[in-house]
């Protein structure tokens, strides 16, 4: 099985973890990248050893040609675009 674009991972998809990884992902979206969604993974020690919301962000998978091309050609655009998203969750917060 062959999956493109990006998929965040978290503890708990309710809650300020789950809107964090959603404002990553749509900000990843409009970079380029496939949206493959938010998915739970409370077996991921990353994740649920945190005293703080935690999104682990896989971004391309390395088995896609278009990935490995379009991280290569916007990388500069895919940081920012998890910068904008990080940004995004804490400035609603406030």
């Amino acid at each position: 099985m062959t999956l493109e674009g990006i998929e965040s991972l978290v503890y708990n998809h309710y809650g300020e973890a789950g809107r964090l990884a959603e404002n990553i992902n749509a900000r990843l979206e409009q970079v380029g990248y496939e949206n493959q969604g938010v998915n739970e993974r409370p077996d991921l020690v990353v994740l649920n050893q945190t005293q703080m919301p935690s999104v682990l962000v896989e971004v391309g998978f390395i088995n896609t040609d278009a990935d490995n091309r379009l991280l290569d050609e916007r990388f500069r655009e895919t940081a920012r675009a998890i910068a904008e998203g990080i940004l995004a969750t804490v400035w609603s917060a406030a």
